[in-house]
């Protein structure tokens, strides 16, 4: 089973040293902890479905990339369906535990996880029956807009006034929406496409600045919350995908925009590093696998579209070092797994 303990902080700035936010939260309501936990591991999903997508963009290159892609997406839902379930035993099924889990400061941003994963998975499979995947797609379509909307009418009200607000906020009002655009475009509906790119493309902007402005003025993040600024890069690699996806591949003024600011944002969290090293590994970590996933998509089809000499051996080098770190993500993870288990079966004393 995975370890569902993740280290992310919901304390606020200046409040002391931060604690994990699973100690933070089975203090005042168990049961939260338990779900948010499931909820928080769904990044291990999201990493390995971004990884698929990065695959699939380089099928024109590399043939064979199509059945590498065809695995991690089987993998990504495996795991999305797992974790899905356990959250659902654990009280998910109730109205009472839902609305408590999406008003929580801390954690009720990650359940925008479960549509966005569902509509990756949907989009990519829905080459063998693209009637029953239209379906499906609107029934996540109309999940992820429930929650975004719920989060927004929620915070809006001044709810993360003493919270430490973080980019992993931008994750169901701004990422969300791109990738419902970039599948809807897969899937034959432009309209859709252009109406989820439109709330994508607003909330991005609106709620960024918010972010930024914070993070500028508010001081440091706790130091378990800091590798949550590789979500600022995002928006524009999911955005930049939408774009592309509704322009049968071609790059644009509006699409090397997206590149342009992709590559300063990626320059930006490079220097960032340094803040963001832990002192030891935990599964919070995987939150870097969907930024690395998501930007090498984007810079595949950049790469595609470009035809630079050499264009084949960046693709590589980049799919290359995009799995290299989901390798090392999920070995780091199974070693922390068998640690954890073996210090919980050592006896006392």
């Amino acid at each position: 089973m995975l370890d569902t303990t993740e280290h992310t902080s919901t304390a606020p700035r200046g409040s002391g040293p931060a604690r994990p936010a699973a100690e933070v939260v089975s203090g005042v309501d168990g049961p939260h902890a338990t779900r948010a936990a499931r909820i928080r591991l769904l990044s291990v999903s999201l990493g390995t479905a971004g990884l698929g997508g990065a695959w699939q963009a380089a099928v024109t290159t590399f043939p064979p990339a199509s059945q590498v892609s065809d695995v991690l997406f089987t993998v990504s839902g495996l795991i999305w369906l797992v974790l899905l379930v356990q959250y659902l035993r654990h009280g998910g099924t109730r109205w009472h535990n839902l609305r408590h889990d999406l008003r929580h400061p801390g954690d009720g941003f990650t359940l925008g996880y479960v549509p966005i994963i569902g509509m990756l998975i949907t989009g990519h499979f829905s080459r063998f029956e693209l009637t029953g995947a239209r379906w499906l797609y609107a029934v996540f379509l109309v999940l992820a807009a429930f929650i975004a909307a719920r989060l927004l009418a929620h915070w809006l009200t001044g709810t993360l006034s003493t919270t430490a607000l973080h980019p992993g906020y931008l994750l169901p009002v701004s990422s969300a929406p791109f990738v419902a655009s970039a599948v809807a475009s897969s899937l034959g509906l432009p309209g859709v496409a252009d109406a989820a790119f439109a709330v994508g493309l607003l909330y991005w902007l609106a709620f960024g600045t918010v972010i930024l402005g914070s993070l500028v003025t508010g001081g440091p993040l706790p130091g378990p919350a800091r590798p949550a600024l590789t979500v600022l890069t995002i928006p524009p690699a999911t955005g930049g995908i939408a774009w592309t996806a509704a322009h049968k591949g071609v790059f644009d003024a509006v699409a090397f925009g997206f590149a342009g600011t992709l590559l300063f944002t990626v320059l930006l969290v490079a220097f960032l590093l340094p803040e963001l090293r832990q002192p030891a590994f935990h599964p919070g970590l995987w939150i870097f696998s969907f930024p690395v996933a998501a930007s090498t998509n984007f810079t595949i089809r950049w790469i595609h579209a470009s035809a630079p000499p050499g264009g084949p051996v960046l693709t590589g080098i980049l799919l290359a070092g995009a799995t290299s770190a989901l390798g090392l993500l999920t070995t780091a993870t199974l070693r922390h797994r068998t640690l954890r288990h073996r210090t919980r079966r050592a006896p006392a004393g």
